[in-house]
Formats: structure tokens, sequence, C-alpha cells
């Protein structure tokens, strides 16, 4: 049997990129996207804490996801504050569940990966946010309009 000489290259390179590919999916240790349903039901079991990680002036438009804790990536201390608050909002418990959620998802994105870098261990994203989004992987409603109850938000 004639093996191509380029066949072993192609076979290291297929390895490397299998490798690469778990090890990405190891950075986020139990974490990953939720559907907003899915973090509404999963927060009203008390199985995970919502970190509505907009600004306050949003807030108060709109109210937080009912359950959620307002730690907003624009906290005056800057990312070490953001930290801080989301810390505050789980008693200083790096290991439970945390969903965070935004308008459309860039924000919640960000404190995601900010949050698995300071240490937290299951860190999901409800990437289609409050407002829901459209993208390539397709639409999402979002918080608001699927009708998901909000918490009011003092003005």
């Amino acid at each position: 049997m004639v093996i191509p000489r380029h066949l072993p290259v192609l076979l290291v390179g297929l390895a490397l990129l299998c490798g690469g590919i778990v090890a990405a999916k190891t950075l986020i240790p139990g974490g990953g996207r939720l559907a907003a349903p899915e973090a509404h039901a999963m927060a009203t079991r008390g199985e995970i804490r919502i970190l509505d990680v907009r600004a306050e002036r949003e807030w108060r438009e709109t109210g937080l996801p009912e359950g959620a804790v307002g730690a907003s990536i624009h906290h005056p201390g800057g990312r070490d504050g953001f930290v801080a608050a989301a810390l505050a909002a789980v008693d200083g418990d790096r290991d439970r569940a945390v969903a965070t959620i935004a308008t459309t998802g860039v924000r919640s994105t960000r404190a995601q990966a900010w949050l698995i870098e300071a240490g937290f261990t299951r860190v999901y994203n409800v990437k289609e946010g409050m407002f829901g989004r459209y993208d390539e992987t397709g639409a999402e409603p979002g918080w608001l309009n699927r009708g998901l109850p909000v918490d009011g938000y003092p003005k």
C-alpha cells in the first residue's frame, strides 16, 4: 500500500486541530450559552445566579431579569470593580453557577470571559440578551420579547 507523502502531515495537523478544539472547550469549564427561558427556570430553582451586566440607566429603563443582580461591566472600579460586584452577588463562591446577560449578548460575552479569567468555574451567557439578537446562528427573541418576568429598578 502506497501512502501519499503529505498524509502524515495532514494527520498531524488534524490531531493538533482536534487537540486545540478540546483545549478551547476546557477554557470554559461548565460554561456556555443558555436560552433566556432556561436561565429563568434555573434561577427560579436556585441553580444559577443571573448577573445583569448592563449599565444602571438600562436597569432603570427595563428592570432586571427576575431574581437577577446588577453587576455592571461599566463599574467605576473597572474590570476589578465588576468582578468584585460579581463575587459579592455569589457570596464569594467562584464555583457557584452564574449567567451573564446584557442587551444583545456583546457585553455579556465580555463579562463571561472576565469572570472565567477571574477564576469563576461555571459561567454561562444568555447571549440573546434582554432585547434579542439576530446573527449567523439564527434569531433569538430576548428576555423581554419572550415575556419573561422582570424586577423593577428604582428610578
